[in-house]
């Protein structure tokens, strides 16, 4: 006998024996006593008992209730009709129209009107597929689970019983009872014992007190938790936050948001993106990082502002808010611009507070010190105070530079232009003087305790006051130095500047990084 032939015929004897030792291990299907009727048949030359009234049969530590039924002996298996009902070991009980139970594979079919309970859900459904041995059920007809907390509807779903965990596909709709909030998702596992759901795909979660919108994450139902690793946008009725990852606890109202994230106060319609983002409904603090971009929105124009850090602090009392800038500020805006370390600002009273080495620009004017602040009436300059070393420069009609400096100085303007300038304590100033707007007549250069400067339309010079004695004196256009047009410590920074194209390509870049994510 070749080796070839000796193999085959070792393989057919190995796997008769198998088959011997399994069937006889194979433990049969049982009538129990108390079924009504039973009859035998012949049928295809298969052994079929047809049981009726009140028919009982047991499998291992499984039993099946049901008003009749058809077993085959040969198959081990049952055919189960009216009212059917399957309690297995653990406790969890299948009830159907009618069933099928294969002894040999441990795996239950129930089909029509299905309900199957245990000690942590009922699910209702048309057609239950359950494998006994892993104590996973099947479903594609669509299901409702029902727990003490919560309702869960699908397409298709498969619920392990020993590990109380479900996994559910297409048109998936989670519903906390207790807490009134829904999660629609593409794909969901939950865990009826943890209470935490886990989703793919397009996801939509729903509370009382806003709207999570992801495509991949956990949401625990009862802590109220959520982890989200995939871009996210979490909408309340004061903020949206969104973020290439974000955490959010919605008990505490709570956010936190990273990567290209957005933060929108829905209220004050201000929109700020950075790296990092986050906020507290109940304290009222936000703070977005990373390179952060505020765009403030209104009917007359957008204020940009720029910084590393963006910080909002709200007064729940008088429902005020104070932003804080650091460090490297910038601000554009279509009637002035600013450039700062650091800043405050305060909505109870429209202020803007500019703190080491501010400069702003408004039209041809720059003025800088020490200390800025600035007050605003409907998005409008309304008046600057500018503290220690300050010094105001404007340009006029032949680009010449009119000049003023001292320790305090207060500006006022009329629709966002300068009418006005008091210059406080060891005034200094030098002003051109034109006759029209293309003239030069001379420069008058002075010093003084105070003095007042009043403008025209354009920035154009009005008139100068002198408040005490002034040491002063005009230089006729041909005796004019150029050393004698600057006053000490003049910069002209129109360079530093900050001007809107820069800005706007900064935020264009970020939105083709959030379309790209």
């Amino acid at each position: 006998m070749s080796r070839y032939k000796f193999f085959l015929s070792f393989l057919a004897i190995f796997f008769h024996l198998f088959l011997t030792f399994a069937q006889n291990t194979i433990e049969k299907v049982e009538i129990m006593p108390g079924t009504g009727e039973l009859e035998g048949r012949i049928i295809n030359h298969q052994s079929i008992k047809i049981l009726k009234k009140n028919v009982i049969i047991r499998h291992k530590n499984i039993y099946l209730y049901c008003d009749s039924a058809n077993l085959y002996e040969d198959r081990n298996t049952v055919d189960a009709y009216g009212n059917a009902r399957l309690v297995d070991e653990n406790g969890t009980t299948l009830t159907s129209q009618s069933m099928f139970y294969d002894g040999n594979a441990e795996f239950a079919k129930a089909t029509g009107n299905v309900v199957m309970t245990d000690s942590k859900m009922t699910l209702y459904t048309q057609e239950v597929k359950y494998n006994l041995i892993t104590g996973i059920a099947t479903y594609e007809t669509g299901g409702r689970i029902i727990d003490e907390e919560s309702t869960l509807t699908s397409q298709i779903g498969i619920y392990d019983t020993k590990s109380k965990v479900f996994y559910f596909t297409q048109n998936v709709v989670l519903v906390s009872n207790k807490e009134n909030q829904k999660i629609e998702a593409q794909e969901l596992t939950y865990h009826t014992t943890t209470k935490l759901a886990t989703f793919k795909g397009k996801t939509k979660i729903t509370s009382k007190d806003g709207v999570i919108y992801t495509e991949r994450g956990t949401y625990n139902t009862e802590s109220k938790v959520s982890v989200f690793d995939t871009r996210t946008t979490i909408e309340t009725e004061k903020y949206t936050l969104t973020g290439d990852s974000v955490w959010f606890d919605n008990s505490q109202k709570i956010g936190f948001a990273k990567g290209n994230t957005e933060l929108i106060a829905k209220k004050d319609s201000l929109i700020i993106n950075g790296e990092v983002g986050t906020f507290n409904d109940q304290t009222g603090f936000s703070k977005v990082f990373g390179n952060a971009l505020l765009r403030s929105i209104s009917q007359r124009d957008t204020l940009f502002l720029t910084a590393d850090t963006l910080l909002s602090v709200s007064n729940k009392k008088n429902d005020t808010k104070t932003l804080y800038a650091y460090p490297k500020v910038q601000i554009f805006h279509k009637e002035f611009q600013a450039r700062c370390d650091s800043l405050v600002y305060q909505t109870a009273d429209s202020t803007l507070y500019f703190y080491q080495d501010p400069v702003l620009w408004n039209a041809k004017s720059q003025l800088s010190a020490d200390t800025i602040w600035m007050h605003l009436e409907k998005q409008k300059i309304k008046q600057m105070h500018l503290r220690v070393n300050a010094f105001a420069i404007t340009l006029d009609t032949l680009n010449q530079f009119n000049q003023m400096k001292g320790k305090r100085m207060i500006a006022n303007f009329h629709n966002n232009e300068i009418r006005r300038i008091d210059v406080i304590g060891n005034a200094e100033s030098i002003y051109f003087v034109l006759e029209g707007d293309t003239a030069l007549i001379g420069m008058n250069r002075a010093e003084c305790s105070d003095i007042v400067i009043r403008f025209k339309e354009k920035n154009q010079l009005a008139f100068v006051t002198y408040i005490g004695k002034p040491d002063a004196k005009f230089i006729p256009p041909h005796e004019i130095q150029e050393p004698e047009t600057k006053l000490k410590n003049f910069r002209w920074r129109m360079s530093e500047r900050p001007d809107k194209a820069t800005i706007l390509l900064r935020l264009q870049r970020k939105e083709n990084l959030k379309k790209k994510t």
